[in-house]
């Protein structure tokens, strides 16, 4: 079983951590060791939080932003630095075992209210993201996919757009994301937005 260690700020702890995840480590710095098989958690604003996101994630550890306020500037940093998932850091224990089942199963936890605000964040700014890709590796038509996509396209829109099936949309998705070497749209739209 995957242990998760929660890093905060002193004093500010949920009960909720302890009943998802009984056996869990909670510590205001960085621990001595941390194990391949750990879960990280962070609250945002705790000191160095962004360079400790970055050094796991380095690791290939999964990483979890918490935040006592959700804010898509926050959530945006917490992705560029490798976070797989952004979360209320009050949220209750179903919430917190979902954001682990989630991000186990190689997806990203985005809180609902903020995710259109990012895909419209996303499809519009231009930043640099740590993940180097060749979008030479994809065919014409896979980049014509990507390039509609990446403007917050859903499928459907993507599918009528080049007037073809919503499940060869699919299919080509499922290619770009094995070629690319990403989990998710999100993850997509950030490796694109970065070249």
């Amino acid at each position: 079983m995957r242990q998760s260690i929660f890093i905060t700020q002193p004093e500010f702890e949920s009960k909720h951590w302890h009943s998802a995840f009984p056996g869990c480590i909670v510590c205001t710095k960085e621990p001595n060791r941390v194990a391949a098989s750990n879960i990280i958690w962070i609250l945002a604003n705790t000191p160095d939080w962004l360079t400790i996101v970055k050094k796991y994630t380095q690791q290939r550890l999964p990483v979890i932003v918490m935040t006592n306020n959700l804010d898509i500037d926050e959530l945006r940093m917490a992705l560029q630095a490798g976070a797989r998932g952004y979360v209320e850091a009050l949220a209750s224990k179903v919430i917190i075992e979902q954001v682990l089942e989630t991000i186990c199963s190689d997806a990203t936890w985005i809180p609902g209210q903020l995710l259109s605000n990012l895909v419209g964040a996303l499809s519009k700014a231009n930043f640099n993201y740590s993940h180097t890709c060749n979008l030479d590796v994809l065919t014409k038509r896979e980049r014509q996919v990507v390039d509609i996509v990446v403007t917050g396209a859903t499928n459907k829109q993507a599918a009528q757009s080049l007037s073809i099936t919503e499940r060869t949309i699919k299919e080509h998705m499922g290619s770009i994301f094995n070629k690319l070497k990403v989990r998710d749209r999100i993850q997509l739209m950030l490796v694109v937005k970065g070249n």
